[in-house]
């Protein structure tokens, strides 16, 4: 009797085990401060972060970081702080860099949390951080809508982007934000149309073109 509780006991150890193995595995899979392309990046933009020419940022993941604000933009004032994979505790990490000189700020960020399964009310949480940080700097503030995903990864995805999307819109107007939902243009139908992506998650030079039109009136 006291070996088959023993051995019962053992097991149930090894399974804890294995379960907080499986934990510590997510949780560091939500950490894109480990990724040499997060590092490389963000060690760019803290020596850069002098340079007071720049007026504008452009802050976000993959989606920002390929886009050529500056050209599709017309204006060279416009600081592209974008990281391929980056999430918003990736984001929270690296706003120290944050020239004296900005007077506005367009974020998109999310779509990473989102698909390392990161809870919702977590990523909301560290949204308002990011956005307490530059209010707090007296920079403005504009949030751009998380896109949906293409067909191909939609069902396990999409929902959680339309979610955090209501949260942030309700954030800004409550609070004097502006919110640019990009969706109706590149996700009528609440996923991201064939036309503008060829991976069903990153954009082509069409979807940045109507992007960039969308975000010029606020320029400052």
């Amino acid at each position: 009797m006291k070996i088959k509780l023993l051995s019962a006991f053992l097991g149930m150890i090894i399974l804890s085990g294995c379960s907080l193995k499986e934990e510590v595995k997510e949780v560091q899979d939500w950490k894109i401060q480990n990724d040499p392309y997060y590092k490389h990046r963000k060690s760019q933009f803290d020596v850069l972060s002098q340079n007071e020419k720049y007026k504008t940022i452009m802050l976000g993941d993959s989606i920002t970081d390929e886009g050529s604000w500056d050209e599709l933009l017309n204006n060279d004032t416009i600081q592209n702080r974008g990281i391929s994979g980056d999430t918003t505790d990736g984001v929270l990490d690296r706003l120290n860099s944050i020239n004296k000189n900005i007077k506005q700020v367009f974020i998109m960020i999310g779509v990473n949390d989102i698909m390392r399964g990161r809870d919702l009310d977590v990523i909301f949480a560290n949204y308002l951080k990011i956005i307490q940080t530059f209010k707090d700097k007296n920079i403005k503030v504009y949030i751009q809508s998380t896109l949906y995903i293409g067909e191909t990864r939609k069902a396990n995805f999409n929902p959680k982007v339309e979610e955090l999307n209501r949260r942030l819109e309700k954030y800004a107007g409550e609070n004097q934000i502006t919110f640019i939902n990009l969706n109706p243009i590149f996700a009528p139908q609440k996923v991201l149309k064939k036309e503008f992506t060829s991976d069903d998650l990153h954009l082509n030079g069409s979807a940045y073109k109507l992007w960039a039109e969308q975000i010029r009136k606020f320029l400052i």
